[in-house]
């Protein structure tokens, strides 16, 4: 496993929810600079993993799925983590877009 993709990972995820690396270290109750440095590809505990995954809401295998294989059941998942915290308006767009792309298939 690539550390250095997990931790961009973490990053990323972190960042989309605007969580500062304090707020995601205070929540997996870790220390800010192993939060750093964890998001710089040091390697950490599979406890602190779940912490941060728990905290971002999301799975761990989401975060190392850069690394594993992804299933259907995991993307249908990871689609649906995605669209929890929009508006419903923001949801219904969403809906008919994935509608459009169905018409658009065949």
């Amino acid at each position: 496993m690539e550390l250095e993709h997990l931790g961009k990972r973490i990053r990323e995820e972190r960042l989309s929810r605007g969580i500062t690396q304090e707020q995601l270290a205070e929540m997996a109750d870790i220390s800010l600079n192993f939060m750093s440095l964890i998001e710089n590809g040091k390697n950490m505990s599979v406890q602190t993993l779940v912490n941060i995954a728990c905290s971002l809401n999301v799975t761990v295998d989401y975060l190392l799925s850069d690394d594993l294989p992804i299933s259907s059941d995991t993307i249908t998942q990871n689609i649906c983590q995605s669209l929890a915290d929009l508006s419903d308006d923001e949801k219904l767009y969403f809906l008919n877009m994935i509608k459009l792309y169905k018409t658009l298939e065949k």
